[in-house]
């Protein structure tokens, strides 16, 4: 055999193409932990928390009273004497159930700013996880192409030798530098998205991520593959933290109307008053209580119908929501079910004919019956269906996520 071919079959042969798996080597703490700097750095998070422990300390205030009014008047009040004393006390109380309706209005908010605060953070979940996939895959993928690039930069040799000792003509050698240049065309642009995916994960963390070090080249990339085998997906409910929100704020446009009608109630006023008059002997005490009520119903009931109008709005709104999310989770489930089918063709069909296709034109190419560039050929169909099975893993691993978000 000549010495060309030698460098070229074990060349081959110590440069085996991996499949990468999302599956097999896998670190979940990888995106656990960014999510969880994620939740710990978001300010938007930090604000749903304050909303809840400003809904918690305003229910200290629900059962509340209006300041009281006391009164000195001093002087000729109610009769000729210069030193008259009046002391009067005014105490208004506010409209009857109006105390149980705040109440009830600051705890809906409370509950209103936790389904709120789980909203964000499923979807910031959701975010991170569609970006770490993205990440994983542009990583694994340069690999791919580190590796493509090896194998071509060794071809460029040996048809260059070849065509020096007159083996084989210029068009092999242009065919591999082309080749080449395609490639590291590709790595470039791979690189680049590596390097972008990269930075938005920081930017939707708020942090560094030093533990996901891109720069190294030997860097061991991790992924999960959460549905990795046949998988039935039964959950067909409709709630989950979206739709949980838009209860909580149609709960709370309802103690909304309460409160505007309770406004609408007579307020009560009860005073004391303790006149005493120079010259004259004893205390006089006096007591009164009354009513406050409307006289012109339209501005209250103006802002009772405006209430009405937000809770309908909430209800269709809810309506729509868990619509959108039914219709939303059945195409999700059919696309899950698609690729899962996909990834078992891969698995258990187009890889395994892959790698002995390889072991084939690796024999013929060591008998001479295919050249140099038809083995390079073969090799580069291999490495497509790992790429495409790395594109189709990425896919799957986001829509996954996304069914996630879908439940959660």
């Amino acid at each position: 055999m000549k010495p060309s071919k030698i460098i070229i079959l074990l060349f081959f042969l110590l440069i085996q193409f991996p499949v990468f798996s999302q599956t097999d080597s896998l670190k979940k703490s990888s995106l656990d932990k960014i999510i969880e700097i994620a939740f710990s750095n978001n300010e938007l998070i930090q604000n749903n928390k304050l909303d809840i422990e400003s809904a918690i300390n305003q229910q200290k205030g629900a059962f509340s009273v209006p300041k009281t009014n006391i009164s000195l008047q001093y002087g000729n009040v109610q009769s000729s004497y210069n030193r008259d004393v009046m002391i009067q006390v005014t105490q208004n109380f506010n409209p009857i159930g109006s105390i149980s309706a705040t109440k009830k209005s600051f705890q809906a908010q409370e509950k209103s700013a936790e389904a709120h605060l789980n909203y964000q953070k499923n979807v910031l979940k959701n975010q991170i996880s569609q970006l770490y996939y993205k990440f994983v895959f542009f990583s694994q993928k340069n690999l791919l192409l580190q590796k493509q690039d090896s194998l071509w930069k060794t071809v460029e040799k040996v048809t260059k030798a070849q065509t020096q000792a007159g083996q084989t003509n210029k068009m092999e050698l242009l065919t591999a530098q082309n080749q080449r240049l395609q490639l590291l065309q590709q790595k470039s642009i791979n690189e680049n998205d590596l390097k972008m995916a990269f930075h938005d994960l920081q930017k939707l963390a708020q942090n560094e991520l030093s533990f996901l070090e891109i720069d190294n080249q030997n860097q061991e990339i991790y992924n999960i593959n959460k549905i990795n085998s046949e998988v039935v997906i039964s959950d067909s409910s409709v709630s989950n933290s979206m739709i949980t929100y838009f209860e909580a704020q149609t709960k709370l446009a309802q103690t909304q109307v309460s409160v505007e009608r309770s406004k609408a109630m007579p307020e009560i006023h009860l005073g004391y008053s303790s006149p005493t008059f120079d010259g004259e002997v004893g205390i006089y005490n006096a007591f009164q209580a009354g009513l406050s009520v409307p006289l012109i119903w339209r501005e209250y009931n103006s802002k009772i119908q405006v209430a009405k109008i937000k809770e309908i709005q909430t209800q269709n709104e809810l309506a729509y929501q868990k619509n959108a999310i039914s219709e939303e989770k059945q195409a999700i489930l059919m696309k899950l079910q698609s690729l899962q089918v996909i990834l078992k063709s891969y698995q258990t069909q187009q890889l395994p004919q892959a790698e002995e296709l390889i072991k084939l034109a690796q024999i013929r190419y060591k008998e001479g019956e295919i050249s140099v560039l038809q083995l390079v050929q073969i090799q580069q169909q291999t490495l497509q269906t790992s790429l495409s099975y790395l594109e189709t893993i990425e896919n799957f691993n986001s829509t996954v996520a996304m069914w996630e978000f879908l439940n959660n």
